[in-house]
């Protein structure tokens, strides 16, 4: 489950998470908006290709962009928004955070060979002029943990009409692969959100130490299965005598590896630190190594007082997880 903290919001009143490359990127406003009154902007294209000047947007400073299709013909239009900041009050309406002030270029769907036709993303790209040459140095937008910000086209094909529609015109989709991909998704539609998609095996997602690890794997267009839960409640839990801990506290991006020394072994490495590790137990009660950024995590095994060794997981069991993170083996693509 996505750590406690900000996330990215793509349309107005809908919980759906934008994804996230692990980049980094100038420090973002805490200027938070209770509202947001969108600014509307006209583009004519999604096709990096096909851009014109009159693409090039401004969108720094804004808590809403209202973006609607030149060559629709109609004034509907798709709301997005940058970050919402998650607030366990119910009573509190959304808070929206700015675009930054580098949110000035292009939205374009970007395609992700080698992964599933549904795992291409909107994504805004920064750049320094409004030339269309100078996309290709320019660099996506990116939240504040680092990921991309984005929207699925498989996130569109299921809850953005208008840039649904946007997406077929310009055959980023076709009615058959939305419709198999309305198949595959099954009882996780609800539950689309770029953070937690798992495409290729050494994809980067975001873990909270003090939770468990919570994703949903997308098969491969070739294979028949529906999108997989994968659900590891206790990755982060230590046991002493009959009572459990979660030992540290602090945030992350993390990633599976297969191990060097058995192909059927996953490990996960902490690739970088988003808040510090720390210990929310004493050492002396709950041993263990700290998270550590650029390391595998460190576990020690249930019951034990054994050193601390690599979390390991044997994918050759017939669990849900195993067979769900079975279908990454060999896809190692990030997105």
């Amino acid at each position: 489950m996505q750590a406690r903290g900000y996330q990215s919001l793509a349309n107005c009143g809908k919980s759906r998470l934008h994804g996230i490359s692990h980049v980094q990127t100038k420090a973002v406003s805490h200027n938070f908006h209770y509202t947001a009154r969108p600014r509307h902007w006209p583009i004519s294209t999604l096709k990096a290709e096909l851009l014109s000047p009159s693409d090039h947007l401004n969108i720094s400073g804004a808590h809403c962009v209202s973006l609607f299709f030149q060559y629709s013909g109609s004034k509907k239009s798709e709301r997005m928004y940058y970050r919402r900041e998650v607030s366990r009050a119910a009573v509190l309406p959304r808070i929206y955070a700015p675009f930054p002030e580098e949110a000035r270029g292009f939205f374009y769907c970007a395609p992700r060979p080698g992964l599933p036709d549904l795992a291409s993303s909107v994504r805004f790209r920064c750049t320094t002029s409004s030339s269309p040459s100078s996309f290709a140095v320019g660099y996506d937008l990116l939240l504040p943990n680092g990921l991309p910000w984005q929207l699925l086209v498989g996130q569109a094909a299921i809850a953005y009409p208008t840039l649904r529609a946007a997406l077929l015109k310009e055959q980023f989709l076709t009615p058959k692969s939305l419709a198999e991909w309305h198949e595959r998704l099954g009882k996780t539609e609800g539950q689309m959100m770029p953070a937690l998609m798992m495409f290729g095996l050494r994809q980067q997602f975001q873990v909270n130490f003090s939770s468990g690890v919570y994703l949903h794997v997308v098969p491969p267009d070739t294979a028949p299965q529906r999108v997989a839960a994968v659900q590891f409640n206790h990755i982060f839990v230590s046991q002493v005598g009959n009572k459990r801990f979660h030992p540290f506290v602090g945030t992350g991006l993390a990633q599976f590896e297969v191990s060097p020394d058995d192909p059927n072994i996953l490990h996960l490495r902490i690739v970088k630190l988003l808040e510090p590790a720390s210990r929310a137990v004493p050492e002396a009660i709950v041993g263990g190594i700290l998270p550590c950024e650029g390391h595998l995590y460190h576990h020690r095994s249930k019951g034990t007082d054994d050193a601390d060794k690599p979390w390991s997981f044997d994918l050759r069991g017939q669990n849900k997880n195993a067979m769900a993170l079975r279908m990454l083996v060999g896809r190692e693509g990030q997105i």
